[in-house]
């Protein structure tokens, strides 16, 4: 059993690595283990660790620095005692974090930013994957309930189950698959708070962690070989005609009219279900120019990608 739960955990842990390269975290440090320095409160006996850790300057807020310790929990069972598991969960990344910023590790991790800040934030991430439920499966609104003690010190918590892994792993492939000539970018919308002209960015190779488990994500491809660029809006909700439109809309402000075309992806488009809703939709801009370059479509691909 011994060696099983080890692999299990192995498992786990390579699954989360590959996935933070794909969304850009590839420098995430590893496997980091320090002295707990508060072991009473704690109940630990002498070290904490975390899976990995990675920082980041932020393209969405001037002058943060995100830090974010990430846990991994990975069963190859169905996903059980959802509220017992993840307070236990909580308790040990939280706790974790409390002695993490205080150690020498940290210290040396940070002390290899180049990226100017004014403050920072401390984040928690908990990857909490099922090897037995399907791709779909979700825990996150299941946890809603759940009371926290607010007794810790952190800034944000995040949780990725199933369904948000397999949303941005699968919008990111696709969108990777949709233009292979095109360089993969993550788009950094204006937010009001992004304003420094000698540090702004509009995109990146770094998926910032708001996006992390949110309904929505924004790709930019660009051609390199005929200057062409893409907006891909990829949404993790089935396909409906108003979200539709409220997408057309947000891509008209996230884009400015530069992109060549504007992809607007949903899990279950269907052609021949969908698209009098699609062209509904779209006559209710004015803006012919920009709707006729918008295409909507599904990013999963199975027999039905035929249709279009």
């Amino acid at each position: 059993m011994g060696e099983k739960s080890k692999f299990i955990g192995e498992t786990g842990e390579k699954t989360v690595e590959n996935f933070l390269k794909l969304i850009g975290w590839e420098t995430a440090s590893k496997g980091i283990e320090f002295a707990c320095i508060k072991n009473e409160e704690h109940k630990k006996d002498r070290t904490h660790g975390l899976d990995f850790f990675f920082s980041y300057a932020s393209p969405l807020v001037d002058g943060v620095l995100k830090k974010i310790s990430i846990s991994v929990k990975f069963t190859d069972n169905q996903y059980s005692s959802l509220p017992s598991k993840f307070k236990e969960y909580f308790f040990d990344l939280v706790t974790s974090m409390e002695c993490f910023r205080f150690s020498e590790q940290s210290k040396n991790l940070l002390s290899s930013v180049t990226s100017p800040y004014t403050t920072s934030e401390n984040i928690g991430l908990l990857f909490w994957l099922s090897n037995e439920n399907s791709v779909h499966d979700e825990i996150i609104p299941k946890l809603s309930s759940v009371q926290l003690p607010n007794t810790f010190n952190y800034d944000s918590f995040y949780i990725v189950d199933n369904r948000r892994m397999e949303f941005v792993f699968t919008s990111i492939t696709f969108a990777q698959n949709y233009s292979q000539s095109s360089e993969l970018f993550f788009f950094y919308p204006d937010t009001g708070k992004n304003i420094n002209p000698t540090i702004k960015r509009n995109f990146g190779n770094i998926l910032p962690i708001e996006y992390i488990n949110g309904s929505i994500l924004p790709i930019r491809l660009e051609n390199n070989q005929d200057s062409s660029t893409k907006l891909i809006l990829s949404t993790i909700d089935s396909f409906n005609i108003e979200d539709l439109k409220r997408l057309i809309s947000l891509s008209q402000d996230l884009t400015k009219s530069w992109p060549s075309d504007v992809i607007i992806a949903f899990p279950d488009f269907n052609v021949a279900r969908h698209t009098q809703d699609v062209a509904t939709a779209k006559s209710s801009f004015e803006d012919i120019k920009f709707i006729k370059n918008v295409k909507v479509v599904s990013y999963y691909s199975d027999s039905k990608s035929l249709q279009a």
